[in-house]
């Protein structure tokens, strides 16, 4: 019978390299989760600190030359006469370290579908010698809840920006989605 309690006990002993990788493990743990928890707070904070404002719409054109416009309407839709699609055409401009962000609102309803209406933005560098080309495209959807703004523009961001994050406010089943687009130095993309 104690020869049974002696093998019993001695199998019962896991092997030493066991014993130091379990260690190794809890400290590896507790490095990633203090990690963790500090990096997560520091990105909380920053993110408090920024702040959205409201951008309103103005007339097309009023803003951007006439060619600009036709240009426009016609690299995004060979349905639309471009005369017609100008007359209602709206826009809103974003300042950043990079250039002038037109954000542009067909406001025609041939460019809406299931998926929302077609709302493009447009990036005019400071350097005169680049062309604008485009940096945003996304089908949104113009019904919003009301005294709410579709587009919203970061202000007081962290770092050196080119341009700033724009947030876009959708119903999603009668609830808000906010939606954050930031420029990744081509394109404006949701993150």
């Amino acid at each position: 019978m104690q020869d049974l309690n002696e093998q019993v006990v001695k199998c019962s002993k896991p092997p030493a390299w066991l014993n130091r990788a379990g260690y190794w493990f809890r400290i590896g743990l507790t490095i990633f989760i203090g990690l963790a928890m500090l990096l997560g707070t520091a990105a909380c904070s920053a993110s408090s600190e920024t702040t959205f404002s409201q951008l309103s719409w103005e007339k097309a054109s009023g803003i951007a030359p006439p060619e600009t416009l036709i240009e426009i309407v016609q690299s995004h839709g060979s349905i639309l006469e471009p005369k017609e699609a100008i007359a209602t055409m709206r826009v809103q401009q974003v300042t950043g370290k990079k250039g002038q962000l037109n954000l542009y609102d067909f406001n025609n309803s041939k460019l809406c579908g299931k998926m929302g209406c077609l709302y493009v933005g447009y990036l005019i560098p400071n350097d005169k010698n680049q062309v604008q080309r485009e940096v945003f495209t996304a089908y949104l959807n113009p019904n919003i809840a009301p005294k709410t703004a579709l587009f919203e523009v970061e202000r007081g961001a962290q770092g050196d920006v080119e341009l700033p994050c724009l947030l876009v406010n959708q119903l999603v089943k009668k609830s808000q989605r906010r939606l954050k687009f930031c420029y990744n130095g081509l394109v404006y993309q949701l993150t």
